[in-house]
């Protein structure tokens, strides 16, 4: 069976939380991170993160890992960092109107599982990325999805000295003159890199790269419909593709905005749709079918913004925004996800 638990609670001190990033440490243990706060953009905003026990199977209290006085911390992304050792936390700092091309990027590491980090450095000098899911790489290759915030198109940092410098690659959205945003990366069995991206045109579009993400073909729709909202992408052992998104297009009335959403809304959110449901679908043919799929949420509410990892141990976990006021953390083990596949 699925296991479903929270990872960061719902808070009095923090009523809103959004946009969660996972990664496992070398010992199994998970880190967890999101923003939160009165309400989403709010300048009294911080990071939390939270530590995952995998022996006891059971979350830590969270703690502030990013805290700007007067300045609303976006998209938070932690990862194993390209030096042994080393967690990095990658989080927007906006410094302007929420979402409208005034965030900049910094990162931090930490040395001792997330316990505690080192100040927050500038990532790049480029006003006006975000971007909010996980890095790809391939030895001192890295990849970084980010958008153009202000034009709603998708790009790339990316780094070929492991973060050392960083050059942005692709105009994603401009070049299908569609509004793109929120890559996500893997990597499929003969070496091309596929990009899934949120998109306010009622599907999600897909981009390819067959040089290690130097270039990028004109991103296109696929079948699967998209809420203009978050989605996230990993390639198993198997080699099963699985991506958890909202089924869900665009509404012809989108729903009410939600309080915890931010009091003036940013560019780009006159079209979009329910987020509601969430599943993770499974892919055998890199991305061609999509016949298997589990529902992790469902009903009223909002449950989005998931992001994505496969263990060590072949355990499938995924963290999301759960009705705007916690994030949740669900597990699937490995014989779990073939039992599904095959039942279907």
């Amino acid at each position: 069976m699925m296991e479903h638990r929270f990872c960061i609670e719902p808070s009095p001190q923090f009523p809103s939380m959004h946009a969660s990033s996972v990664c496992e440490l070398e010992n199994g243990d998970l880190l967890a991170c999101c923003y939160a706060g009165m309400r989403e953009g709010s300048p009294d905003s911080v990071v939390l993160g939270a530590r995952f026990d995998s022996r006891k199977k059971q979350w830590g209290t969270p703690a502030v890992w990013v805290d700007v006085p007067r300045r609303a911390p976006a998209n938070p992304r932690v990862f194993l960092g390209p030096r042994s050792g080393e967690v990095w936390l990658i989080v927007g700092v906006n410094y302007g109107r929420w979402c409208s091309g005034d965030t900049y990027l910094f990162f931090k590491r930490s040395l001792d599982g997330g316990k505690s980090w080192t100040d927050l450095e500038l990532l790049v000098e480029t006003k006006g990325l975000l971007g909010r899911n996980k890095p790809f790489h391939s030895d001192e290759v890295w990849i970084l999805p980010v958008e153009w915030e202000s034009s709603w198109s998708a790009t790339f940092l990316r780094s070929t000295d492991n973060g050392d410098s960083w050059e942005i690659i692709g105009d994603l959205g401009r070049a299908a003159k569609a509004h793109l945003i929120q890559p996500a990366v893997v990597q499929l069995g003969d070496g091309t890199l596929l990009a899934y991206m949120r998109s306010q045109e009622g599907y999600i579009y897909r981009s390819e790269s067959r040089d290690l993400g130097e270039t990028w073909s004109i991103p296109g729709p696929t079948p699967l419909p998209n809420n203009n909202s978050g989605l996230d992408v990993v390639r198993l052992r198997s080699g099963l593709l699985a991506l958890v998104h909202n089924p869900v297009g665009l509404s012809a009335a989108p729903p009410a905005i939600d309080e915890r959403w931010p009091a003036q809304m940013p560019v780009g959110f006159n079209r979009w749709g329910e987020r509601s449901p969430l599943v993770v679908a499974f892919s055998p043919d890199d991305g061609a079918h999509w016949p298997w799929s589990v529902t992790l949420e469902e009903g009223p509410g909002e449950y989005s913004y998931p992001a994505v990892i496969q263990g060590h141990d072949g355990t499938l976990h995924i963290t999301y925004t759960h009705r705007r006021v916690a994030i949740k953390h669900v597990e699937i083990a490995e014989a779990e996800i073939e039992a599904i596949c095959k039942e279907h």
